[in-house]
């Protein structure tokens, strides 16, 4: 049931990025859903599931973006990894440690991928940074929570706790 969910909520992420979010690009910044799943499925499922799923979303993305082929496989898969054990023991319910973990999450991911695509180029590393980087982790941490908000209150139970 669980690898049911989490298929289901990987594809429903990958519809609302490829075809809905583009309409809420605030100066050409968008929500990053793709990066909240896999911060999903290392806390939900652990460092192998979330390296694993890291690794295959961020290749699947890597099919479609432009960019050297596998650094977005990294950067997930590092993500993946990094969430799982961060996050092991943290009361995932609170609100405040879901915006924390996703805006974390984001930026570790955007530093090893403009640290790759950068090429060593400082100020081009720094300026990814801070026009694309923070604003775009910003802004996904918020949509993540408001989307979580919405699925937890039709659902009329948390999404992100564990299973028992």
């Amino acid at each position: 049931m669980k690898s049911v969910r989490d298929i289901a909520v990987l594809v429903v992420a990958m519809i609302l990025q490829a075809t809905f979010l583009y309409r809420f690009e605030i100066a050409g910044i968008r929500p990053d859903l793709l990066v909240a799943f896999v911060v999903y499925l290392g806390w939900m499922r652990g460092p192998i599931a979330g390296t694993a799923g890291g690794f295959l979303v961020g290749l699947i993305q890597d099919l479609d973006a432009p960019g050297p082929l596998g650094l977005n496989a990294l950067s997930k898969t590092i993500v993946g990894f990094a969430v799982a054990k961060a996050g092991f023991r943290v009361h995932r319910a609170n609100a405040g440690v879901r915006f924390a973990f996703f805006l974390f999450a984001m930026l570790a991911h955007d530093v090893v991928y403009f640290a790759a695509a950068s090429l060593g180029d400082l100020a081009l590393f720094l300026k990814q940074m801070l026009t694309i980087a923070l604003p775009s982790a910003l802004y996904t941490a918020l949509v993540v929570i408001v989307i979580l908000a919405l699925v937890e209150n039709v659902w009329k139970r948390p999404l992100l706790v564990d299973e028992t």
